[in-house]
């Protein structure tokens, strides 16, 4: 049987997101089945090596040596972006965000690769950039397929774009499964992490932890993650007298260490795609409280089942919910045992096996 060949283009997959994670993961998923060959085309490579485990089968190439931007560059990018497709004999081109579909559809034109849009963004935020809004069109128009993460996404998508000629699915992103381990019914540790950017509303959580820790002396709360905002909320946590019990502890290489001794975990999101981290809480049987933002946490969280879903963005309300996780380990212990009700189609055979598929007909 002839292997299909994959290219994922990503803008960095050297940086230490979700993005660049759940791109690691689909890869070795797919190289694993012995009917793929992979190849992720980073457009720049500004952090080092690779900060996830990525299959040696899997190959890697960039485009630009050191990061570079302009609208000069775009014809060069294009470039080699078709120079690659063709090296590696690409048949189907999988974007890793759909900004970069921009730079795909012309490729695609030129050398009639097929194309999926890899939308990790929810439709209705353009963060850094207003071209958002023109690549998600284009690709209405010239994408084989858009995937987005969301059942609530691939209905906005549906319902604002003008064409829609490319084929609209939900593919989450998988659950990464861990070895059972008992829950820490004991535990005083409050456990968050993302990049501390202003999508993340880490500076909402500081003002959220100003009304829950200060009540309960004997908890932590942990922040895992490192961006540009580190210095602002540090400073901002000492100016609430909070920096004995609230910690950003910066990246981590392993999250899990710190979910398997935590009592639950909080995400205070502007707005997500589907967060990668309320997944990996949930495969460690964490109780979550979330902000409902748009879009991923109501897939999640079932609200007073196995979680809280709180309104956006009410911090009253937020730390009304914690502080009951806090003072109730009975309520924990109830949530943690429907941690993972209905996680069915998290589990990565059964994202594997959708992107099979997807694959499979994409290139029919």
């Amino acid at each position: 049987m002839t292997k299909t060949n994959v290219a994922f283009f990503i803008n960095d997959i050297t940086s230490s997101g979700g993005t660049e994670r759940v791109t690691c993961l689909i890869s070795n998923m797919l190289q694993s089945t012995n009917d793929y060959n992979i190849v992720i085309i980073s457009l720049n490579e500004a952090h080092g090596g690779i900060k996830f485990p990525l299959q040696d089968q899997v190959h890697t190439a960039r485009i630009n040596k050191t990061p570079r931007s302009g609208i000069y560059r775009f014809p060069i990018v294009c470039a080699r972006l078709a120079h690659l497709v063709q090296q590696y004999k690409t048949d189907v081109l999988i974007d890793v965000d759909g900004i970069l579909d921009l730079y795909s559809i012309p490729v695609k034109i030129l050398t009639r690769v097929k194309l999926i849009s890899w939308e990790h963004f929810n439709y209705h935020q353009n963060p850094d950039v207003p071209y958002r809004k023109v690549s998600r069109q284009l690709a209405g128009i010239f994408a084989s397929a858009i995937v987005t993460l969301t059942k609530q996404d691939q209905l906005n998508y549906e319902q604002n774009l003008k064409f829609k000629r490319a084929k609209i699915l939900t593919i989450p992103n998988p659950m990464i499964l861990q070895v059972t381990h008992p829950y820490t019914q004991d535990s005083k540790t409050i456990v968050s992490a993302g990049r501390l950017t202003y999508q993340k509303g880490f500076d909402m959580l500081v003002d959220v932890a100003a009304q829950v820790l200060p009540q309960h002396p004997d908890w932590q709360w942990l922040v895992l993650g490192d961006g540009e905002d580190h210095d602002a909320l540090v400073e901002q946590a000492r100016e609430r007298g909070l920096s004995k019990q609230l910690h950003f502890l910066g990246r981590t290489d392993d999250l899990g260490a710190y979910l398997k001794q935590a009592a639950f975990f909080v995400m205070t999101s502007r707005f997500e795609g589907l967060p990668m981290v309320l997944l990996e809480a949930m495969a460690y049987s964490l109780p979550i409280i979330s902000f409902d933002c748009e879009t991923g946490p109501r897939e999640i969280v079932q609200n007073g089942v196995n979680g809280y879903l709180v309104s956006c963005f009410d911090l009253n309300s937020m730390a009304a919910q914690i502080n009951k996780l806090v003072e109730s380990s009975s309520l924990r212990m109830t949530f943690t045992h429907h941690a993972k009700n209905d996680s069915t189609e998290f589990q990565p055979s059964s994202v594997q096996a959708k992107w099979v598929q997807l694959l499979e007909f994409i290139n029919q």
